[in-house]
């Protein structure tokens, strides 16, 4: 990590490995030369003892995976250390990016707390994920369940993972979404979408 480390607020998807399907989403809150303080939100757990993790961080100019051990931090479960093994940056926008007005619903169905279910329309889209805008906030600390209706009136539905947000002077919200979660056809779907936009 000599050359990029991650900045505090940054996003970071923390992939448990092979024993354990588990996607948890985590917020950078420090990061001190090959350690990483992650605050892990609503996506909370118990760990009591370390495991091997990779993790992907969202930068402007591309997504950095990096392979590290989770450690459990202090005993509290909503904070985590990773001890930082290797990073690799990945080129991002590999995927063509298309403007394409689509109704999008962003829903938080496996989250605790109240049921939101907020409506608003794509900005653009690719095969990885959409930017939206939507009438009000999303709840902190939660992952989108993306629904779009697509202009043959089929529904897509994918996990998302919010990589930036954008309040407006209009009241409304502004998310850069990643898909984290996607059936085997969405990807193929999404392309033909972008295809027939360009």
């Amino acid at each position: 990590m000599d050359d990029w480390k991650p900045t505090s607020g940054q996003v970071a998807l923390i992939e448990l490995g092979p024993d354990d399907a588990s996607c948890l989403t985590g917020v950078v809150l420090d990061t001190d030369g090959k350690l990483m303080l992650i605050d892990l939100g609503a996506s909370a757990r118990p760990f009591d003892e370390t495991c091997e993790v990779t993790v992907s961080v969202f930068d402007p100019d591309a997504l950095y995976r990096i392979e590290a051990t989770l450690l459990p931090h202090d005993g509290r479960e909503s904070v985590v250390d990773l001890k930082v093994r290797d990073v690799e940056r990945i080129q991002r926008r590999v995927a063509r990016r298309a403007k394409r007005s689509l109704p999008v619903i962003l829903s938080n169905l496996d989250d605790p707390g109240a049921f939101a279910s907020i409506s608003g329309e794509t900005v653009d889209i690719s095969e990885g994920g959409c930017r939206v805008v939507v009438e009000q906030r999303f709840p902190a600390g939660c992952d989108p369940t993306v629904t779009l209706e697509l202009p043959n009136g089929a529904t897509l539905v994918a996990l998302a993972a919010i990589l930036e947000e954008i309040h407006r002077t209009d009241g409304t919200c502004e998310y850069r979404l990643v898909f984290i979660e996607q059936d085997d056809g969405h990807r193929e779907i999404l392309a033909d979408l972008v295809a027939t936009a360009a």
